[in-house]
């Protein structure tokens, strides 16, 4: 992945080159344009002909200038590619892509924003009544993995002070303007009330909802970097104390979600932040914010944490560029497509299996769906078995496999039974049965990179295990 927006280059194929080609013949058609909308709805300028075959020509370039953006996580509106391709192209001489990439790069499309967005169920170690010099914080920052969180403030300045600590922690260093939270937080009824996760990504849009499945998608992921050391810092030093879980301290926080904040790095100017409303029903909305995970700073700081969230953010920034490329992104590569959709559809189990409105039952059925999804590649008899032997295969060497294999044959067969009677019929350790998921699920990331797609079962040549 190239990280500067001006070393990108577009490699013109026999395709693209026709549709450049096209173009550069037709430049002084285009002068008559000022936009991408004018062209569009124009009627008596050009000829049917020749407005569609411009307008097939120029989708042809914006996919690929696309395609090369959003593969290197710069994630510039498609609207705004049309009227840069319509102006570049209207001054001939051809090379579109090249001209429209050095254009963003001039006018600073490479500078980080931010998506700022709520959560509910989420806590973190709160110090002790009086105690002095403590390390914990309320705020948490994950710079490789691109975003941060904090805890409720219940104070409109605090909010914004946490929201500025943040972005610059992840290395935004746009100016934001208080004003324009203050504008938000009117009708916004969670700022401040809920903890925050604030997502750091290079974008601009034109449009309301353009790129907001790359921010649900940023979102997903973030929820589960989140849920996993969760479950792995709780393995090593225990649930957090309810009374120092900021989750149960003066929580006031809200489901009222209906909008999120996006935050643009427009040169010369303060963040440019505007609300937009989330364009997905209530039901999804509330899966999104609902990330019941309690953090501690100080466990987080220590060697083991510190390891180990390296690898979870290793392995989560695999999957969503993997799948960014493969699914949202379309490919001719139908195996790789259909492993990464199941990849992402097994975190999206795993974080219902931890949702602070779900039941026992819901929560164990969550979480047997999510391993089927993540290890398996269609159904087929002895599905236990292929769990237990596949478990052991992601994290051999691990100490206490035998244990982690035998809670989550538990899980699956509670399943069965809460499928059948309405309530499992025997007592599950679901927590173990977290941390086997998470750690299964960054071993299958490892072996992405050396991976050569296979057409079925890809999940067992994966891993070697075709039986």
């Amino acid at each position: 992945m190239t990280s500067t927006l001006g070393g990108l280059t577009v490699t013109l194929g026999k395709k693209l080159k026709q549709s450049d080609d096209f173009l550069k013949a037709k430049h002084n058609l285009l002068t008559q344009f000022d936009s991408i909308d004018d062209l569009v709805t124009d009627e008596t300028k050009l000829s049917a002909k020749d407005r569609q075959a411009i307008e097939h020509h120029i989708l042809q370039l914006r996919a690929a200038i696309a395609r090369t953006l959003w593969s290197n996580e710069f994630y510039i509106g498609r609207s705004l590619l049309d009227d840069y391709i319509l102006h570049t192209a209207k001054n001939g001489g051809g090379d579109v892509p090249a001209r429209v990439i050095a254009g963003l790069a001039t006018a600073g499309a490479d500078r980080p924003g931010f998506v700022l967005y709520p959560l509910t169920g989420f806590g973190m170690e709160m110090p002790r009544i009086f105690a002095k010099d403590s390390k914990l914080r309320s705020e948490a920052i994950f710079r490789s993995a691109g975003f941060a969180v904090s805890t409720q403030s219940n104070s409109f300045d605090a909010a914004v002070a946490s929201i500025e600590r943040m972005a610059r922690g992840l290395g935004v260093k746009q100016r934001i303007d208080k004003s324009d939270f203050r504008h938000f937080a009117y009708s916004a009824k969670w700022f401040g009330k809920n903890p925050l996760m604030l997502v750091r990504l290079t974008s601009f849009t034109g449009d309301m909802y353009e790129n907001q499945f790359v921010y649900s998608l940023k979102i997903r992921v973030a929820a589960a970097n989140l849920l996993m050391l969760h479950s792995l810092s709780q393995e090593a030093v225990g649930p957090l104390d309810r009374h120092r879980n900021s989750s149960f301290v003066n929580n006031f926080e809200t489901l009222d979600i209906a909008h999120y904040m996006i935050g643009e790095a427009i040169p010369g100017r303060p963040m440019s932040t505007r609300r937009v409303p989330m364009n997905v029903s209530q039901l999804e909305l509330a899966k999104l914010s609902d990330v019941a995970a309690t953090l501690s700073t100080t466990a987080l700081a220590t060697s083991r944490m510190r390891r180990l969230a390296a690898k979870v953010t290793q392995a989560l920034n695999t999957v969503e560029r993997g799948y960014f490329r493969h699914v949202s992104i379309a490919t001719h590569s139908k195996p790789e497509n259909r492993l990464y959709r199941r990849l992402l559809t097994a975190l999206d189990w795993f974080r219902q299996s931890f949702s602070a409105r779900a039941n026992e039952a819901e929560a164990i059925v969550a979480l047997a769906v999510a391993f089927e999804t993540l290890l398996t590649d269609q159904y087929a008899p002895a599905i236990a078995e292929r769990l237990r032997r596949r478990i052991g295969i992601c994290i051999k060497g691990v100490p206490g496999v035998a244990n982690y294999q035998a809670s989550v044959l538990a899980i699956y067969y509670a399943r069965s039974a809460i499928v059948h009677t309405g309530e499992p019929d025997h007592a599950i350790d679901i927590h173990r049965g977290q941390v086997a998921f998470a750690r299964c699920f960054c071993a299958i990331a490892e072996r992405l990179t050396a991976w050569t797609p296979t057409s079925n079962n890809a999940m067992g040549d994966l891993l070697g295990d075709i039986a």
